[in-house]
């Protein structure tokens, strides 16, 4: 599979980059025929709390395209509960196309 890692108005740096691959990388554990996934990372200013940091991925699976994004004031948070949520997203995915096929 083949992970875009991009970044707006944030750095990317190689630790940043293997953080998001690590954690992306195991959906793949679901659906292995996954061409590419894009992941961007961005930091939005607030009045109140400073910075939030929003983690966004689009997955091409097969017949479908699967979009979550997460928004924490730490970024690595950010990027845990994006990881988690296409977990589950893709999990539910390749279960719906499991019944199908039966």
């Amino acid at each position: 599979m083949k992970i875009i890692i991009s970044g707006k108005q944030l750095e990317m740096t190689e630790p940043i980059k293997k953080y998001v691959e690590s954690k992306i990388s195991k959906i793949t554990k679901y659906l292995e025929n996954i061409p590419e996934t894009d992941v961007t990372l961005t930091v939005e200013p607030t009045k109140s709390e400073g910075k939030l940091y929003k983690a966004i991925a689009t997955v091409y699976a097969p017949n479908k395209t699967i979009r979550q994004e997460e928004t924490d004031a730490d970024l690595y948070a950010a990027i845990d509960n994006l990881s988690s949520g296409l977990e589950r997203q893709v999990r539910k995915y390749k279960e719906k196309m499991k019944d199908r096929s039966e």
